[in-house]
């Protein structure tokens, strides 16, 4: 983790890093060349892209496949919430 960012982290190794921070180092701070290193520069950038793409993809699919059958709890939290009494 660079330093100066602001950011202090509690979690030294990377294999215990939760998604969030995962996503974060592959997304906004460009840490997957590794993950694409030995290709020309064309397919270079578009390999990273496609990485990138492919893990938004994968980290969205569990909660938009949970949400429709955990979606009435959701509704009777908000109603709950909502009646005075």
């Amino acid at each position: 983790m660079p330093s100066g960012t602001g950011t202090q982290l509690y979690i030294q190794t990377p294999k215990r890093y939760p998604l969030q921070l995962v996503l974060r180092q592959v997304l906004i701070l460009g840490e997957d060349s590794e993950m694409v290193s030995g290709l020309d520069a064309g397919m270079d950038i578009a390999a990273a892209m496609m990485i990138k793409y492919a893990l938004i993809v994968v980290s969205t699919a569990p909660i938009m496949v949970l949400y429709p059958f955990l979606q009435r709890f959701f509704v009777k939290g908000v109603m709950v919430g909502s009646v005075k009494g």
